[in-house]
């Protein structure tokens, strides 16, 4: 193993290296775009494991600029600040979205959350590819947000992370992401970092989401031709959401291996198995990896461990089909094997279909964006010890309202159009304790960063099974933004 892994890398280092390439954000806005883009192209990526590396088509080559045409380009055309060589690349962004917000009974109040940082990515060289993005904040959530992070003894915010006390009733909060990524050949890319990962083409997944905490990863690379495989290795913490009951979140160390086939630009086809390594011996955890983890072959986990032993075990698949152009039915499953309680044998098992429109007319309105997304989640992870077993590490990977009642199903419904820089988002969610609808207009200052002042109203009822109490309410949010990373308050 040790000779055919030396060869291996020496086979690699001899080949030519991929041309230059950018990392694409997790976020909505970044993520329509990308979608749009590689829908019925015939690209080497495969859009469904994320963040995508995608080529860069475009070089800075300009020399001198007066200051207002520096002005108008860095503010409200291309990246905040650019320096773009043969031998590397370095773009900068502030990070930012300041939100203030209004609630029906409580009219009195202010809602707001406050978020500065700064992102910058680029490459050095044509081999070596990087990123990273930090956000300092501080909110008071509206309430049934806040009844949410109120639920964990550790204040924990979604998809941050630790959360402590601001002035009386307000949340502090960091994070802080970063990748590198190296193109050892054509076929071949490593990337370590520590961030957050995401399977599928949905708002939604039901095997890897960002609806979680930064944590450590390796991911490999490989294509050749019309198949593609990934293997990861990843340091999670468990009690991803606000469900974490005990006063400590233990980390637990995961694997995936993704499986792909891209026979044609219409259709991509992935396997994929995940494992959650045990960490604990006689009741104690250990933090020790296991040296199966490091075995990067799909379905030697499974044939090894099944899906009842120590080792918790996931099987699944995500297929993306685009049938006519500029619209992609999608469909992924995961399979957790079976497990007992009090109402017998039960099957873990999660699955999403959905479909995505990216240009509703057609291109019969030239400078037109469009976008309408139907999707539907249904999942069952995990029985009522999901805030002390092993796999509660998984737990709101999906969505976090399955946590309490271990299932569930929720409707999403989008409808973005964007005329050349005004836009109006719908959303509606519908789930089995709670309904979420609103509407956005947004100005975009610059639609390459996605820098835009938005006005939002928004309708949120939800019962008292998972929540603090029943709230009715209706919100009034103004905001300004330019933020990269997806944050979901939609639940």
């Amino acid at each position: 193993m040790k000779n055919f892994i030396i060869l291996f890398s020496l086979l690699a280092i001899a080949a030519e290296v991929q041309a230059q390439r950018f990392y694409q954000p997790l976020g909505r806005f970044y993520d329509l775009d990308m979608q749009q883009t590689l829908c019925c192209d015939s690209s080497k990526s495969f859009s469904s494991v994320k963040p995508v590396l995608i080529l860069e088509t475009e070089r800075d080559t300009s020399k001198s600029e007066s200051f207002g045409k520096w002005c108008k380009k860095h503010f409200l055309e291309d990246d905040f600040i650019v320096y773009d060589r043969e031998d590397y690349l370095l773009r900068i962004n502030p990070i930012f979205n300041f939100v203030l917000t209004k609630c029906s009974d409580y009219s009195d109040k202010n809602y707001y959350l406050n978020c500065r940082g700064i992102q910058a990515f680029g490459r050095l060289g044509n081999r070596i590819h990087f990123q990273t993005e930090f956000y300092e904040n501080q909110a008071v959530y509206m309430p049934f947000e806040d009844s949410i992070i109120a639920k964990s003894q550790r204040g924990l915010i979604p998809g941050i992370g630790h959360g402590k006390g601001y002035k009386d009733d307000g949340r502090d909060f960091a994070m802080a992401v970063g990748d590198v990524t190296i193109d050892i050949t054509s076929h071949f890319r490593i990337t370590l970092g520590n961030n957050k990962n995401f399977f599928g083409s949905g708002y939604r997944s039901v095997i890897l989401s960002d609806l979680t905490f930064p944590y450590p990863y390796l991911r490999y690379d490989l294509n050749f031709g019309k198949f593609y495989y990934y293997a990861y290795w990843m340091k999670q913490r468990c009690g991803n959401f606000g469900y974490a009951r005990n006063s400590d979140l233990h980390y637990k160390y995961g694997s995936y291996h993704v499986a792909g086939f891209k026979p044609n630009n219409l259709l991509e086809i992935a396997v994929i198995e995940g494992v959650m390594w045990n960490n604990k011996k006689d009741g104690v955890e250990t933090y020790n990896p296991k040296a199966d983890m490091l075995f990067p072959v799909i379905f030697f986990p499974l044939m090894s461990n099944g899906f009842d032993s120590e080792n918790k075990v996931s099987l699944g698949y995500d297929l993306n089909f685009t049938p006519i152009k500029n619209v992609k039915l999608y469909h992924q499953l995961n399979y957790l094997g079976k497990q007992q309680n009090a109402d017998g044998e039960i099957s873990l098992l999660s699955y999403q279909y959905g479909f995505h429109v990216f240009d509703l007319l057609f291109g019969l309105v030239p400078d037109l964006n469009s976008h309408l997304q139907f999707e539907q989640t249904v999942s069952r992870l995990d029985d009522k010890t999901q805030d002390i077993s092993f796999w509660s590490s998984y737990y709101p990977l999906s969505t976090p309202f399955f946590a309490d009642n271990n299932q569930g199903k929720e409707t999403v419904i989008f409808l973005d159009l964007e005329y050349k820089r005004f836009a109006i988002d719908a959303k509606y969610l519908n789930r089995n304790n709670s309904n979420y609808r609103d509407i956005t207009f947004r100005y975009f200052f610059n639609k390459k960063t996605k820098w835009n002042l938005y006005v939002s109203a928004c309708h949120h009822d939800c019962s008292a099974e998972v929540y603090r109490k029943a709230w009715d309410n209706d919100y009034i949010t103004i905001g300004m933004s330019i933020c990269p990373a997806n944050f979901y308050y939609d639940f």
